[in-house]
């Protein structure tokens, strides 16, 4: 499992479109991936499940808008989700180390941003999917 999410979270090999030097190694060799990847799944699963059967339910939060405002909150917690697990994973890693981990805000910030783009992806994979057997928000986003 360590291995899928790392093709998805570098890049697909040998594209390695989001691959970041020696900071993605090390998040390889903490295992970091896995959790943040299965709470990115997981969280995306069950909050669209809970737009397309409970909150589109209520008034018109059926609407394209309401949909793109809960995705975007779920991006949002995700990012933080990733940010903060690979910043504790990394200083976990580290912690023999008298100068702590070598990575910036720059590396931290571009992995939890690669979380977005994966968030956002499983989310509208997701709707395709619910959406067929929502009752009021069938049409939502397309």
């Amino acid at each position: 499992m360590e291995d899928f999410f790392a093709a998805i979270y570098e890049g697909f090999h040998p594209l390695d479109l989001f691959y970041i030097k020696d900071f993605s190694q090390d998040m390889y060799r903490s295992g970091s991936y896995i959790s943040i990847g299965l709470v990115m799944l997981i969280s995306s699963f069950i909050l669209m499940s809970l737009y397309y059967f409970v909150l589109s339910n209520y008034g018109k939060f059926y609407k394209k808008i309401y949909w793109l405002l809960w995705i975007s909150v779920l991006c949002i917690i995700n990012f933080f989700v990733a940010y903060f697990n690979s910043l504790n994973a990394m200083e976990n890693l580290f912690a023999a180390s008298d100068n702590g981990h070598p990575y910036g805000f720059t590396q931290f910030f571009t992995f939890s941003m690669v979380n977005v783009f994966w968030t956002f992806f499983f989310c509208s994979l997701f709707s395709v999917v619910l959406k067929m057997k929502s009752i009021t928000a069938s049409k939502t986003p397309f």
